[in-house]
């Protein structure tokens, strides 16, 4: 018998007891609640009927699983199939105390070991240390409990053959990242083909012990990707906050409210309103990516609310029509179209031809225009008609 396997014969045994105490359950329930592949159950039990010429061996890993499955723990319709649950802080202090005294421990090899999910044991410990309550199945509990830590820790010895430096993954995911508005860690594992849960958990691991790798496999798909498709967005360096803030009130301006805004931007209008509303605002990565992608969705049409439209008029807020891409982000310039009233140059009639032609074509009648101008109608007229008079 290899060293790394045990015998299959008091595994074999007891699930048939819990065959012959539960026989409305079929085998592929008891194996999903042991956290063991059905066909592994059933190729035991398969074999274990034929004659065999030597005796079924099995991993230690899976005969803790179905040797600790009691019958309580298995699922019943008056408990709604659920199983008998406890109290889950004993079990999370523990394991909290497992990976304190051990740094190569990781959370995923601790939930893998019991066949219970990561993001499940992630859950707990996150409950648990923040004092609210939590229950889980008995059966992982005792698992969790008993749980001897030399087997994972050699696994984990044996598994970093397999892997690869973790920090030219961090540095080229931190590069991606200021290249690109909304490229979150989640965003470019699912882009690159990689679970993000996995990712996540060799970071987190990573963290706690800058030894610890990532699988090799998984670091080269992340190396290997180079562009990111939307909603990131590439940086734009030169956009600042007063451009963030222009744009949105253009964009009101032009009839949209702020939920269309954040609706095209993926954020929520709340955060746009916070964002607008600050006397200082400082747009995070996440509103600059919204509002760009909003910008450049809903900037070269009219909205459908007139509200939105006669508030930012009151206002004085200027439509994106009046915007240049040169200028919008320079806090010292002004939109196209309006006066300044500290600085009036003079008038001349192709001057005002063109800023009329301007303001109209963007949906202001003449008089909204020659207002905005700062220009009466009988000035407007005698510049037209009379420029001489009008130095």
């Amino acid at each position: 018998m290899r060293a790394d396997r045990t015998a299959a014969t008091p595994v074999i045994q007891h699930v048939r007891h819990l065959i012959a105490q539960r026989p409305d359950l079929p085998v592929a329930a008891i194996a999903r609640h042991a956290g063991v592949a059905s066909s592994t159950l059933k190729s035991l039990l398969s074999d274990a009927g034929r004659d065999q010429t030597g005796e079924r061996t099995v991993s230690p890993a899976v005969a803790r699983r179905l040797l600790s499955l009691q019958v309580a723990d298995l699922p019943c319709r008056e408990r709604g199939y659920g199983g008998r649950s406890t109290d889950a802080a004993p079990a999370m202090h523990h394991v909290r105390a497992l990976l304190a005294a051990h740094p190569a421990l990781s959370q995923a090899a601790i939930a893998r070991a019991i066949g219970m999910s990561p993001s499940t044991l992630a859950a707990a410990l996150h409950d648990v240390a923040a004092s609210k309550p939590r229950r889980i199945q008995q059966a992982a509990a005792r698992q969790l409990l008993a749980l001897d830590p030399d087997p994972l820790l050699t696994a984990a010895a044996v598994r970093r053959r397999d892997t690869m430096d973790l920090r030219p993954v961090i540095d080229h995911l931190r590069t991606l990242q200021l290249r690109y508005d909304r490229a979150s860690c989640a965003f470019i594992a699912h882009t690159a083909g990689v679970n993000a849960s996995t990712l996540a958990s060799a970071l987190l691991d990573h963290s706690r012990n800058p030894r610890r790798g990532i699988n090799t496999a998984v670091g080269r798909q992340i190396l290997a990707l180079n562009e990111l498709p939307s909603p990131a967005c590439p940086r734009r360096t030169q956009v600042t906050d007063t451009g963030l803030l222009r744009r949105l009130r253009a964009l009101c301006a032009a009839g949209w409210t702020l939920k269309d805004i954040g609706a095209a931007g993926g954020i929520s209008a709340k955060t746009l309103t916070a964002f607008a509303s600050t006397h200082r605002p400082r747009g995070t990565s996440a509103l600059r990516g919204a509002v760009l992608a909003a910008w450049e969705q809903l900037s070269h049409q009219p909205g459908p609310s007139p509200a939105a439209r006669r508030r930012a008029q009151s206002k004085g807020w200027a439509p994106p029509l009046a915007w240049d891409n040169e200028t919008i982000d320079n806090p010292a310039t002004s939109p196209n179209g309006i006066r300044n009233p500290s600085h009036q140059p003079p008038w001349h009639p192709d001057l005002l031809r063109h800023e009329l032609r301007f303001l109209t074509r963007i949906g202001l009648s003449k008089a909204q225009a020659l207002k905005r101008l700062g220009l009466g109608t009988r000035r407007a007229h005698r510049i037209l008609t009379h420029p001489a008079l009008t130095a």
